[in-house]
């Protein structure tokens, strides 16, 4: 099995060879990929509600009711970037393939990659809100009260 993908400007085209792929199973939002990716903005938006009453009668649930779809990323500190070190990294592939043997999957769940090449950018954003709404049970007294 082969696979071309051009990733940027600046990189050859590079060919994947896989000498078997077996996924058993890629759910919702996953990517299977064979060769170089040059960018990925993956997001996953979801509410898992689990209510006692009917979702008919108990009323609708929108993602803009919480805060967390909505909240900006966290800014992430990097002692060496804010120093002004530079770091760079150069690197040659002698061949213009990428060869790998054999790749088992038994399941990539929601906004997984399996990925047989260079990934160059990525950006991968996942915001679950997990709501509950059932009554709560008034405890039991202990036993001599």
């Amino acid at each position: 099995m082969a696979a071309n993908e051009s990733s940027d400007l600046n990189f050859p085209i590079r060919t994947a060879n896989v000498g078997a792929i077996c996924i058993i199973s890629a759910a919702k939002s996953a990517s299977v990929q064979l060769g170089d990716r040059g960018e990925t903005k993956a997001k996953l938006r979801a509410i898992a509600l689990q209510r006692q009453e009917d979702h008919t009668t108990a009323g609708d649930v929108f993602f803009e009711s919480y805060p967390i779809f909505y909240r900006p990323f966290p800014v992430l500190n990097d002692p060496v970037d804010d120093n002004g070190a530079v770091i760079q990294l150069d690197r040659v592939n002698g061949s213009p393939n990428i060869t790998v043997g054999c790749i088992r999957v038994t399941a990539a769940g929601s906004a997984a990659s399996i990925l047989a090449g260079n990934g160059m950018h990525l950006t991968a954003d996942s915001r679950i809100k997990h709501i509950r709404q059932y009554p709560r049970l008034h405890p039991t007294p202990p036993a001599g009260c």
